[in-house]
């Protein structure tokens, strides 16, 4: 793959589906007004929990896809499509499951509008298996368009209905909601033609038990390894749920998450694209490239949160037109380095899904995950909402010290990485990178553009410097 194509690529994953967050620029300053933070508190809740079911109800069933794509080039669909169906069925169940949690949960209770909420608040549950598929689908044949462009409208649709409902009618947390129903069912039926039509892949009913119990054997340990996702991101808002803490401070905390999460956007992107390389590079042991292309993945990553996080002041001041909600820019400001280790995370994984040793990934997120939720369950009672702040820091940047406790990952990483004290290097630069973009966000406008420049300039020589377009 030419470094065109991979940019083009990354555009597609990256920037294109971020498209709506221009649309989201438009629409904060004129929603904001019509929010509070009980609204966001009401919202971070529920997605808390639908999160928590969507992590579970594909049964890690995915972990089949691309390893049949390239392992079955020619029949690949007969697999995805018995993983289909399981899909289909499983997210039903689960969806039911999740609107009765959030039924007992909610300040609703068991009235009318509890009922409607926790029904809708399930449909991204019950809609989830197509877009499973197809966003392991169109990365692996390189055709990010059909992908993209989907997510885009649904989430551009999404976005209008939540505008009418907040700015016209003043529904506060169901415009929040709406959002993802909107374009949870547009993007469902969409897939129908672009999956199931145009790839042939269509739900089967495999009645060889043997080969179903096989593939669950593989599939289920990564059910943990992604519910640790979950609580990484979500278990502060559950803790907070059950502590009774007020759904404002809930919202403050939820508001200032979402916004840190953009952080991760082009890294994620990036990873996303460099996905047939991570592949072949580490199946075909070339540990020279796959350790380059980590180095740049986590250099993108470090650049993009501390130009985040610096400029995060202007951004609050831009877009949010509501003194309660303003009061979460401290947060995201440190949560924008929460996540700047997924890198890390992205390569560590990489060769337990390829080797099928899928036990391994319980230690990458379902431990750190465990170290948040006991954290927060500890700590927040006695410091309050802010104390999920540095848990969540903490358990995601736990995941750099697995290889030096797990047997595992201590030859893994010492495969592709090498000496395994260059984590310690990389921990300490993003130290360093978070007390400097803490110490800069608040000067001059000018010092902050020229302290951008020199970051931007910086990843650019590196990109150069260790001839990383080779890769690419």
């Amino acid at each position: 793959m030419s470094t065109r194509k991979i940019v083009t690529n990354t555009f597609y994953y990256g920037v294109v589906p971020k498209l709506t967050m221009l649309l989201s620029i438009v629409i904060l300053p004129l929603t904001t007004p019509f929010l509070t933070t009980y609204d966001y508190g009401i919202y971070g809740v529920m997605t808390s929990y639908t999160s928590l079911f969507v992590s579970i109800a594909p049964l890690g069933l995915h972990v089949h896809l691309t390893n049949s794509f390239f392992e079955m080039p020619r029949h690949y669909h007969l697999v995805w499509g018995r993983v289909l169906m399981m899909v289909l069925l499983s997210s039903f169940l689960f969806g039911l499951i999740n609107m009765g949690i959030l039924l007992f949960t909610l300040p609703m209770g068991a009235s009318a509008e509890g009922l409607l909420l926790c029904m809708v608040g399930s449909v991204p549950i019950f809609l989830l298996a197509n877009g499973l598929l197809a966003q392991h689908l169109f990365p692996l044949v390189e055709r990010p368009k059909p992908l993209v462009l989907t997510n885009l409208s649904g989430s551009v649709l999404g976005m209008l209905v939540s505008f009418v409902l907040i700015y016209f009618l003043k529904l506060g947390y169901w415009g929040l909601v709406a959002s993802g129903v909107v374009s949870g069912i547009f993007t469902f039926t969409v897939f129908v033609k672009f999956v199931w039509s145009d790839y042939d892949i269509r739900p089967i009913w495999d009645r060889n038990w043997k080969r179903v119990r096989q593939m669950l054997k593989i599939a289920l340990p990564l059910v943990p390894h992604t519910l640790g996702f979950v609580l990484l991101t979500s278990s502060a808002r559950i803790v907070m749920s059950q502590y009774h803490v007020s759904y404002d401070e809930i919202g403050l905390f939820s508001h200032g998450s979402s916004m840190s999460d953009y952080a991760v956007v082009v890294t994620s992107a990036l990873v996303m694209a460099l996905s047939p390389q991570i592949q072949r590079f580490f199946r075909s042991a070339d540990f020279r490239s796959y350790r380059k292309l980590y180095f740049l993945c986590q250099a993108v990553a470090l650049v993009t949160s501390f130009l985040i996080c610096v400029w995060m002041p202007e951004i609050y001041a831009l877009l949010i037109r509501n003194e309660s909600l303003a009061q979460s820019s401290d947060i995201a400001c440190l949560l924008c380095f929460a996540n700047v280790v997924f890198a890390f995370y992205t390569f560590m994984s990489a060769p337990v899904f390829i080797e099928k040793n899928t036990m391994q990934l319980l230690w990458l997120v379902f431990v750190p995950g465990i170290l948040n939720f006991v954290l927060c369950y500890t700590l927040i009672p006695v410091f309050g909402y802010r104390a999920a702040i540095y848990s969540t820091i903490v358990s995601y940047w736990s995941q750099l010290m697995i290889p030096f406790f797990v047997g595992y990952y201590k030859g893994s990483v010492r495969q592709w990485l090498g000496a395994r004290r260059l984590i310690l290097v990389i921990l300490l630069v993003i130290l360093a990178d978070l007390f400097i973009a803490n110490q800069i966000m608040h000067t001059e406008l000018w010092v902050k553009m020229i302290v951008s420049a020199v970051a931007v300039i910086s990843l650019w020589y590196f990109y150069r410097r260790q001839h990383l377009y080779e890769l690419v």
